[in-house]
């Protein structure tokens, strides 16, 4: 059943790539590289569909600008320090010490939004974002196990995979250990190899304000957007998981049902749209 349903989506975006290939969608016009959407944008950016996107208009899945503050996002300085091969430590630490802090917050803390009730009821590790398509319930039950499977993939030991264990080892100097061994294992193997062509496409969500636009990395495919915006790549050859449209906002799932005000979810909306500085915490 489970490799049915994969076929069948892997089938789907075939389709998708296909058709937008005949109908000569896959290139944005200079109009859109420059932000703005044109009459056709709604047919560019169909969802499950590959795009070359301008790192001019990106966001780190943080909400940081790739172009013009990557330095405060907490993974982007620490993989500036893995490239250039100094201040390894410097970044380790400075990982080590936002990693601490928000061990001790809540959920309402990370997007900052002290007054969120909703939010305050959850620990820091079960934010969601306004237009996540997972609540904030719905993640803190499925996280610990997540969080389990792939860092137990990337050299993480757990004693067991209780989920007070688990829970307990998210924060812990352990879990940056290897997650800076992990990244470093990455550039390590680019700079001998290559970057490899044959993963699949991250993921991004693209933004749209009015007749302005801008994108941000999704859930898939972080070391990549990091890798190649350091090696100086001009676009980001993507798959778009989904288009949020600020007009649309009362129709987001985490609006919908209250986890977030109108006026909330706008705030973190125009966050990720400006580019400036980082919507959340260090996040596991």
């Amino acid at each position: 059943m489970k490799i049915s349903m994969i076929l069948i989506k892997n089938t789907i975006k075939i389709v998708f790539d296909f058709i937008k290939k005949s109908l000569f969608l896959c290139n944005l016009t200079n109009t859109e590289l420059q932000g703005h959407i044109v009459p056709i944008s709604k047919l560019r950016f169909m969802p499950k569909t590959k795009l070359a996107v301008p790192y001019s208009l990106g966001r780190t899945c943080r909400g940081v600008s790739f172009n013009k503050s990557f330095n405060k996002d907490t993974f982007g300085n620490l993989w500036l320090a893995i490239f250039n091969g100094t201040g390894i430590k410097e970044a380790s630490d400075d990982l080590t010490i936002k990693m601490k802090k928000e061990k001790n917050l809540r959920a309402s803390d990370v997007v900052n939004l002290q007054n969120n009730v909703n939010l305050r009821k959850y620990p820091a590790w079960a934010f969601v974002l306004p237009w996540d398509n997972v609540s904030v319930q719905e993640k803190f039950e499925s996280f610990p196990g997540s969080f389990y499977r792939n860092r137990s993939q990337n050299g993480l030991y757990f004693k067991n995979s209780s989920r007070q264990l688990v829970i307990d080892t998210m924060y812990s100097v352990e879990s940056v250990k290897s997650k800076v061994n992990q990244m470093q294992r990455t550039m390590e193997s680019i700079r001998k190899n290559g970057l490899k062509r044959n993963f699949d496409a991250p993921n991004i969500h693209i933004f749209v304000d009015g007749s302005e636009w801008r994108w941000a990395m999704g859930d898939s495919g972080n070391h990549r957007s990091f890798i190649c915006s350091m090696l100086g790549y001009e676009t980001l050859e993507v798959r778009l998981s989904s288009i949020i449209y600020k007009n649309k906002v009362n129709s987001w799932k985490n609006v919908k049902n209250g986890t977030y005000s109108v006026e909330e979810a706008e705030y973190i909306f125009d966050s990720y749209f400006e580019g400036s500085d980082v919507v959340f915490g260090a996040s596991i």
